[in-house]
């Protein structure tokens, strides 16, 4: 997908990512790495009691960084996002090793900023598994380059 400026978005616009398959490997890496050293990810027994879950779940931290993974992978800001400037996440069902994910990025709103030649988006995401089912929702707002970004002709650069 070719990058979008600020002007480029639009009431009602949807864009779907490519989809993720997420993998066992994903799931050890994030939490070794980020130290969520707890039974609910390190301990397959544990989950695999009928009182907890089916099988081995990822954090929720990380599926909200592999859904941002694939908004960055759909092109959509590539060369015109200046800043995330916010996400709100909300999670709605676990993510298995396995599930297969994909985001919806759906526009809500934009507004340009006082240089005039950026602006804040808003967009309202759903990540959703292979089964369609909605496993966690976020408010993004991400500073972008409007078609006039940079310095104006004749200023010294």
């Amino acid at each position: 997908m070719e990058p979008l400026y600020f002007e480029d978005y639009h009431e009602g616009q949807r864009i779907d990512t490519p989809r993720r398959t997420v993998t066992d490997y994903d799931i050890s890496s994030f939490v070794n790495l980020c130290g969520f050293l707890t039974p609910t990810f390190i301990d397959l027994e544990y989950v695999n009691r009928p009182e907890h879950y089916s099988g081995r779940i990822a954090p929720g931290l990380l599926t909200l960084s592999l859904a941002e993974g694939l908004v960055l992978s759909a092109g959509v800001t590539r060369g015109t996002g200046l800043a995330l400037l916010e996400l709100t996440p909300t999670w709605k069902a676990p993510v298995y090793t396995g599930d297969t994910i994909q985001t919806q990025i759906n526009f809500v709103s934009k507004r340009l900023t006082s240089r005039g030649d950026r602006g804040v988006v808003r967009t309202e995401n759903v990540v959703v598994n292979s089964k369609g089912e909605t496993v966690a929702t976020y408010a993004s707002a991400r500073m972008i380059k409007s078609k006039t970004f940079g310095p104006t002709s004749g200023e010294e650069n």
